[in-house]
């Protein structure tokens, strides 16, 4: 129909009337679909340009978080002579600068067992179960000092792995430093263990043998059986510090000379190894001017975006963007002000030597040696520590019992006064008086079942074994309760301790879940003074931050969500009572905390970005309607054009019948 009336416009008329159509509807259609056309291209460009905004900021941010490590302003360097018999394997800030002379006398090495030969790795061993524990033997082996500060294990052989190969894979997956594995010395195998290296790592091995399935006893090493024989013992290495002598339990040393880290690998009576530590400052300063090049690069690229940019010669799309001038100026307002939190009147980037220029707003640092207050170097050179403390986040308290922990990003700056209305306390349980010393355990039932915070382990003293003092029973008690299998490898852990005739038990946790229980005891407990009891729980902190009262769980105390001091941690020792602490981001983190939050997904960029992306939506649905509108402005058109072009064919049609009776008239025929 539509081909129709088309193929009938202008057919009367002799006038080009489709073109005429078409032009008219343009002219219709022109100023709409410009304006739309001029909007989407606005839109587009204002979603181009916030990424270019987002990307400048990235940048600002990545320099500034330099500036925020602690790292960054703590860093050293070391230098050390050519040597084989250690090697440095890291150096970090907390290093302290010096000389240090070192002198290796002994390094560190592992105690080795070795069981009886088996004629196969899959040799049946028998059944039980085997209580690891980790201590020092004496030169003669017949005594065993447990370290009751090392987890040991109680390994269960049944069933399902009671060959030689069961047990070796029972030890490894316990995973409390003891390695097992299976050696052939070409006549038969054995099981090779060998425990952590130092002196106080070598093990002790009791069994439990179970008696419908005996053979586990080969296994033994402990100081009523020796069925284990020993190939070598365990020692710790031994070395001097600028003549000062220390031992450590590993050839991994960390935490002799501070911050410095070091493999050491053999030993040596007559070679000095001098080390050197020196503070390393050009890191700092190197930070601090790619952070002054980062700011006037990101006030560049965003003049290019709100001001008038230099390759068009027009403002760019951001222009009146009160968003993107709100952006600029928070940042702007950070360069500007003092740091909140910082009370040591050293707290702006001016008292450093970094300067605003008036005219364009960039920095500069001054290095002018006629002003000496504000010179850059004279400041790093004589007020470096403030220097740090403007930039890296910072918190103090003025009290050894109560430690900031922890701050978020909802944690204001300033200064707040704690006070302690409740100590934090760990659960105990106090035994009754323990029989007479020397304990003898031969034939005696001296086992108990325990309960330490949400843990129960069932405990038994071996049998055969005697206990010359209280201090000795308690350290036994301790170290079989820990390397229990249901507390070993875990946090909850107790301590035991022998004090007025009693055994006296304490959870090594803090709070209201904090508990020590007896719930079950053998025959002969009593000697031990043990009974079903249960003991003191203990108690989470209280108190309040400004006065408003704050959540306590354990040791730690938070304040009230909400408040100023929302998201500090606060760590409460015993017998702590008040303190006043001290929070402050320090320049990086306040700048660092501004721009996250304009780059996070739920941030004031991406809350723009996404209108913008709505209005570009609209614009698709205004150029749907204008497409719905044109067309039926070209119908109306169609239908106006071809009535005119049938009245056209109708006068042209009787002005030819007119013609043809005029023809034929006699007065007007022609001849």
């Amino acid at each position: 129909m539509a081909n129709n009336i088309i193929s009938s416009l202008g057919g009367g008329s002799g006038i080009d009337t489709t073109s005429l159509i078409n032009d008219l509807v343009s002219i219709n259609r022109a100023p709409d679909e410009n304006r739309l056309d001029t909007k989407e291209a606005t839109l587009e460009t204002q979603i181009s340009d916030y990424g270019l905004l987002r990307s400048a900021l990235s940048e600002l941010e990545a320099s500034v978080a330099q500036l925020g490590s602690a790292d960054t302003f703590n860093a050293k360097s070391v230098s050390i002579p050519e040597t084989s018999q250690l090697a440095l394997t890291g150096l970090d800030s907390s290093a302290v600068a010096g000389s240090y002379q070192v002198e290796i006398d002994q390094i560190a090495q592992s105690q080795s067992l070795a069981s009886v030969g088996f004629n196969d790795a899959d040799a049946s061993i028998g059944q039980g179960e085997i209580t690891l524990r980790f201590g020092q033997w004496n030169g003669a082996l017949d005594d065993f000092a447990v370290d009751t500060e090392k987890n040991g294990a109680t390994i269960t052989i049944d069933d399902s792995n009671n060959t030689l190969e069961g047990l070796r894979d029972a030890i490894n997956s316990a995973d409390v430093g003891a390695q097992a594995s299976i050696v052939s010395d070409g006549s038969s195998y054995r099981l090779l263990l060998t425990g952590p290296t130092g002196a106080s790592n070598e093990v002790e091995l009791t069994v439990a043998e179970d008696p419908s399935a005996p053979g586990l006893s080969q296994f033994d090493f402990n100081t009523l059986n020796q069925n284990m024989s020993e190939l070598q013992g365990g020692q710790d290495a031994i070395l001097r510090v600028n003549g000062l002598q220390v031992t450590r339990e590993t050839n991994n040393v960390d935490d002799v000379i501070n911050g410095l880290s070091m493999d050491l690998f053999s030993a040596s009576n007559t070679e000095t190894i001098s080390i050197t530590i020196s503070e390393d400052r050009d890191l700092a300063e190197t930070a601090i001017r790619d952070f002054v090049d980062a700011y006037n690069n990101f006030l560049y690229a965003v003049e290019q975006l709100v001001g008038i940019n230099d390759e068009t010669g027009e403002y760019g799309s951001l222009h009146n963007d009160s968003m993107a001038d709100n952006v600029i100026d928070q940042v702007r307002n950070v360069i500007k002000s003092s740091v909140p939190g910082i009370d040591n009147g050293f707290a702006s980037l001016a008292q450093l030597g970094i300067q605003t220029n008036v005219k364009d707003g960039t920095l500069s640092i001054n290095e002018d040696p006629n002003r000496v207050n504000t010179n850059f170097n004279a400041v790093m050179s004589q007020n470096y520590d403030l220097v740090r403390d403007l930039f890296v986040p910072q918190t103090s308290s003025d009290s050894s019992a109560i430690e900031v922990t922890n701050f978020t990003q909802n944690s204001k700056p300033g200064n707040y006064e704690v006070v302690i209305t409740q100590q934090p306390s760990r659960g105990t349980l106090a035994g009754g008086a323990v029989a007479a010393f020397p304990l003898d355990t031969t034939g005696k039932d001296y086992s108990f079942e325990i309960t330490v915070d949400d843990k129960t382990a069932q405990i038994s003293l071996p049998d055969g074994k005697v206990y010359a003092s209280g201090a000795e029973l308690a350290t036994e008690v301790e170290s079989l309760i820990n390397a229990s299998q249901e507390l070993a490898g875990t946090r909850t852990q107790v301590a035991v301790e022998f004090d007025g005739g009693a055994l006296h038990f304490t959870s090594e946790a803090y709070g209201s879940s904090s508990q020590v229980e007896v719930t079950n005891v053998g025959a002969d407990a009593a000697d031990l003074g043990l009974s079903i009891a249960a003991g003191v729980a203990g108690t989470n902190v209280a108190g309040t931050v400004d006065g408003v009262a704050a959540f306590g769980s354990g040791q730690v105390l938070l304040p009230k969500l909400g408040s100023a001091a929302e998201g500090l941690a606060l760590k409460v020792k015993e017998g702590a009572t008040t303190a006043n602490i001290n929070f402050s981001r320090g320049f990086s983190g306040g700048m660092s905390s501004l721009i996250n939050g304009f780059l996070d997904n739920n941030g004031l960029i991406a809350a723009r970005e996404n209108n913008i992306e709505k209005s570009l939506v609209d614009v698709e649905d205004d150029r749907t309607d204008l497409d719905r509108r044109t067309d039926a402005y070209r119908a109306r058109l169609e239908s106006q054009f071809l009535a005119m072009e049938l009245i056209v064919n109708n006068l042209t049609n009787t002005g030819s019948f007119l013609e043809d009776i005029n023809d034929r008239l006699p007065f007007t025929a022609q001849s």
